[in-house]
């Protein structure tokens, strides 16, 4: 991406467009808004596939192939362009609000306008807009953002199981999705899942703040230990999932979508900061049906979009965007 923001390819699969001036384009007939400028990229450039020598798709970030051997990403779909979500603002690397714009694809609703803000360089306008949404309106403004119905939501937890709720198989394809479970039982293993691997998240923070080497090395401990907690989730709830890698089981829900954002980041992010191969610390832990989730959640569809979509947003590897976006929690290096 230039940094005048002139050019941007859409970043749809099987889609092509280019961004006017403005930084103004449209895909499938939503207007997408790019705002401000990215810097350059963070010390320490990576080029695709130099973290650990893996691309997204060795790294299992890829789709899965149908029967008929067709990409499922680029599969032709119907899509509802929802004219009362009047707006929805994200970012294209941060993780919480990836969970609804994976929830906006999974649904096949797209906003009337969506956009991509620049969380180094706030606009006024989101800064404005978010004050008017958050209990604190003197906080810093974080996304999503998402106005419908004439309500100005927040919180990424909030916003996506508004998403799911108001969108349930509302898309215009025979198959649209539901993100809700379906079976009670099973929503209650994939909360418990969901909910146990988002302590994790804290600990990747821990990681990537440690100051040195025997901080480092206590909060990559706790760290695995939240992993082996969360596949602990997934075994006690093997029986009612009867089989299905999902949360849920077969069903794709909510409970996924919580906590995935996450995985490539942690894989990308801890491998480049910290030396962290998460699919070995996996194996010599035996998280067995974690290693099975990940690679179910890895070949959504929706996911490896949205991954593309970051590199032809930001015009960088999608690794080092997510690098450069984490760049500030890093002070020391080993």
């Amino acid at each position: 991406m230039t940094t005048s923001g002139a050019t941007v390819r859409a970043a749809r699969a099987g889609l092509a467009s280019t961004t006017n001036a403005r930084g103004v384009r449209r895909v499938r007939g939503v207007r997408v808004v790019v705002k401000a400028s990215f810097g350059a990229a963070h010390e320490g450039v990576v080029a695709p596939g130099d973290v650990h020598g893996s691309s997204l798709a060795s790294m299992g970030f890829a789709p899965r192939r149908t029967r008929a051997g067709a990409d499922a990403a680029s599969s032709s779909k119907s899509t509802v362009v929802d004219e009362s979500v009047v707006m929805f603002r994200t970012s294209a690397t941060c993780p919480f609000a990836h969970r609804c714009w994976l929830a906006l694809e999974e649904l096949d609703v797209r906003p009337r306008e969506v956009i991509m803000e620049n969380l180094e360089d706030k606009s006024e306008a989101f800064k404005a807009e978010y004050a008017r949404a958050a209990v604190d309106a003197e906080g810093n403004p974080s996304v999503p953002v998402l106005t419908h119905r004439g309500a100005t939501m927040v919180e990424s937890a909030l916003v996506l199981r508004y998403l799911a709720e108001t969108f349930d198989g509302a898309g215009a394809s025979a198959a649209s999705a539901s993100l809700l479970p379906k079976d009670t039982v099973k929503g209650y293993y994939g909360q418990l899942f969901a909910d146990t691997f988002q302590t994790c998240v804290p600990l990747y923070f821990k990681m990537l703040r440690a100051t040195n080497q025997d901080e480092l090395d206590a909060a990559t401990k706790e760290f695995i230990g939240g992993l082996q907690k969360a596949n602990r989730c997934l075994e006690l709830g093997a029986n009612a999932r009867a089989g299905g890698a999902y949360a849920c089981g077969e069903q794709f829900t909510i409970w996924d979508i919580m906590p995935m954002t996450f995985v490539p980041r942690f894989e990308i992010v801890l491998a480049h900061y910290r030396g962290f191969n998460l699919r070995v610390a996996l194996k010599e832990n035996r998280c067995d049906a974690l290693e099975a989730w990940i690679a179910a959640v890895g070949s959504r569809p929706s996911l490896v979009s949205t991954l593309k979509q970051i590199e032809e947003i930001r015009g960088i590897t999608v690794q080092q965007a997510f690098i450069d976006h984490f760049a500030k929690f890093v002070s020391w290096r080993a």
